[in-house]
């Protein structure tokens, strides 16, 4: 009888658990995007149909304000489950409290092949050790040539010093009457100038934050390297092959500068593969059956430099997050071969194993040959300072620059001293 009883009443606490689980109210949480919702939707549709308890609110941001305003909003309880950020934000945002460790999680639900298959580990981690993001996708940035226009200005090959640059962007310019080389000259926060000035110091063997030998932290500049460097980027606004309505854009992927790519009205280009392959879409919509006339190739660099980063995003559970478990069953969906394969083919993915199956195709080739010459952010993530405020003040200073607000002696002499201010 006793026996009866307790098969009773195991079945009636399966059913129970049963019933409960079927029965729970859909859990709602929000995933703040900061690219293009074409890119997600379709993985975002899919990872609902497999979890029919949760459902994800897909929210957008541009890059320029995603950071400070991802902040604001997790200072005060509030902001996304679920964010799309840079790696180079990650550890800051753990310190500040504003993300969830995610040690207990991948413990217990560990990602396929374990949190060691992914890249740009040490930039996942806050400085107390605890893992604060899962990297979700790896990229550099490279050059984009249109190659019909370079042979209308009478260039036969890629440049590959920062001087052949400056004189077939002048010479497109001058034999064309278009946009030469074309990037985005906008002091916004978080905007492209940071990575351009960034490339041009690395290529010659300088950085913006070093660490010596007894481990402390120093600028690695001088005035006169951030004024050179200057020099260089305003030399193509002050001569009109880079037009000045490109100091209001600060994105790799701001339509001014895709249309002009895309339309053959600029000839080149600095952006990560995602917003490449965007432009050959574009270019392949308008244009069904023709061969696109694009490019790629790595930024110059000497043989024993880099010039690039190996750069990429993650994707950070906010620590007020009142679902951590439903926004980690999220998180190891969207890093899964299946998105990447499905879904986010923009992107590459940070996981060692997949990004091994990645076939780059002959217009990309010029990422494949950056990535060799492409470094971590080293002393800039283990520093000091913030990357993301050695990021905004680069970008303000270079602003302030390249559109002639101040002169750019004056403007390298006011970004040394910003950062010199925050330094032990």
């Amino acid at each position: 009888m006793l026996k009866l009883l307790a098969a009773a009443l195991i079945t009636s606490a399966a059913m129970i658990g049963t019933i409960r689980f079927a029965d729970a109210d859909p859990v709602t949480i929000t995933f703040r995007f900061n690219d293009t919702e074409q890119e997600v939707r379709g993985a975002i549709d899919a990872f609902e149909k497999q979890n029919p308890n949760i459902k994800v609110d897909l929210q957008r941001i541009g890059w320029k304000d995603a950071r400070n305003q991802f902040l604001r909003e997790a200072a005060v309880g509030q902001g996304p489950d679920v964010a799309h950020v840079a790696q180079v934000w990650v550890t800051e945002m753990g310190d500040a409290g504003a993300t969830l460790a995610l040690d207990d999680l991948i413990r217990k639900d560990p990602p396929p092949n374990g949190f060691a298959d992914f890249a740009a580990q040490d930039l996942a981690k806050g400085k107390d050790g605890h893992i604060y993001g899962l990297p979700w996708t790896t990229d550099t940035w490279a050059m984009v040539y249109r190659t019909d226009l370079l042979k209308e200005a009478g260039i036969e090959s890629l440049p590959t010093t920062w001087e052949d640059i400056r004189k077939d962007s002048e010479a497109v310019y001058k034999k064309t009457g278009k946009t030469g080389f074309g990037f985005p000259a906008g002091s916004s926060a978080s905007g492209a100038m940071w990575f351009l000035a960034n490339f041009y110091w690395w290529s010659h063997g300088k950085e913006l934050i070093v660490q010596k030998p007894d481990g402390s932290y120093a600028i690695g500049l001088t005035l006169e390297d951030v004024t050179e460097s200057m020099n260089y980027y305003k030399k193509f606004m002050d001569e009109g092959d880079n037009p000045r309505p490109n100091l209001a854009a600060s994105d790799a992927h701001d339509p001014a500068i895709m249309q002009a790519l895309i339309t053959g009205n600029q000839a080149m280009g600095a952006m990560p593969p995602n917003t490449f392959k965007e432009a050959l879409k574009a270019y392949e919509d308008a244009n069904p059956g023709k061969p696109a006339p694009f490019a790629s190739g790595p930024f110059p660099h000497q043989n024993n430099t880099k010039s690039s980063m190996i750069g990429g995003r993650m994707l950070v559970i906010n620590a007020n997050s009142k679902h951590p478990d439903a926004a980690w069953k999220f998180v190891k969906f969207m890093a899964s071969q299946s998105v990447f394969a499905d879904y986010y083919r923009t992107q590459f993915p940070a996981q060692t194993s997949l990004l091994k199956q990645i076939d780059f195709g002959a217009p990309l080739k010029g990422f494949a040959d950056q990535f060799p010459y492409a470094r971590t952010w080293g002393a800039y993530a283990s520093g000091p300072v913030p990357i993301g405020t050695l990021w905004n003040v680069t970008q303000r200073a270079f602003g302030k620059a390249l559109s002639g607000q101040q002169s750019t002696e004056n403007a390298a002499k006011e970004l040394l001293a910003e950062i010199g201010k925050q330094m032990p």
